[in-house]
């Protein structure tokens, strides 16, 4: 019989470590799901559609259209001069609706 205490033992460190590994898997999916997401928690290819749509009305905020049509602006000519894939682009321009929002409400 083994006379080790049992966190001692092989089976509790493969326990604990495996308990590590799924708390931060967890926490990295919960940073990774805020990120992509609005002011609202919408999703933000689903906000950034609907924003541009032509069926979709006008922020009532002048504010946030302007940080808005500059940030996506500045965005754009990055990935125009090369700076920037497509990819990256897509995630610069969700973040940058998501700071316009945060800073200037669209609606109000």
């Amino acid at each position: 019989m083994d006379s080790r205490h049992f966190l001692d033992r092989n089976g509790a460190r493969f326990l604990a470590g495996l308990i590590c590994v799924l708390a931060l898997s967890g926490l990295a999916l919960t940073w990774h799901k805020q990120a992509n997401t609005d002011a609202a928690g919408r999703p933000a290819a689903v906000s950034g559609a609907q924003g541009s749509g032509a069926g979709s009305a006008p922020a009532t905020n002048p504010e946030y259209e302007e940080c808005r049509t500059k940030r996506g602006g500045d965005i754009a000519d990055m990935l125009k001069d090369g700076v920037i894939d497509q990819a990256k682009h897509d995630d610069f321009l969700a973040n940058a609706l998501q700071t316009c929002a945060g800073m200037f409400p669209p609606e109000g």
